[in-house]
């Protein structure tokens, strides 16, 4: 852009600097969860463990024959 058409974009668009407090309404979770997406938050997490754990305990623990 020469000739001054730099100048005039800036001057057409100028850079609006957004504040994060624009961004309070999103959050990540909603404000109330339903019953069975606790159950889902609880649950999956838990068997997760559960299988790493006694992977640990197959693979380091467990005598072999």
């Amino acid at each position: 852009m020469d000739n001054g058409a730099y100048a005039k974009y800036r001057q057409e668009n100028p850079i609006v600097n957004t504040f994060l407090t624009t961004y309070e309404h999103i959050t990540l979770y909603p404000e109330q969860l339903t019953n069975e997406e606790i159950v889902l938050l609880i649950t999956l997490p838990t068997l997760a463990l559960y299988a790493v754990g006694k992977l640990i305990y197959d693979h380091f623990f467990k005598k072999k024959k």
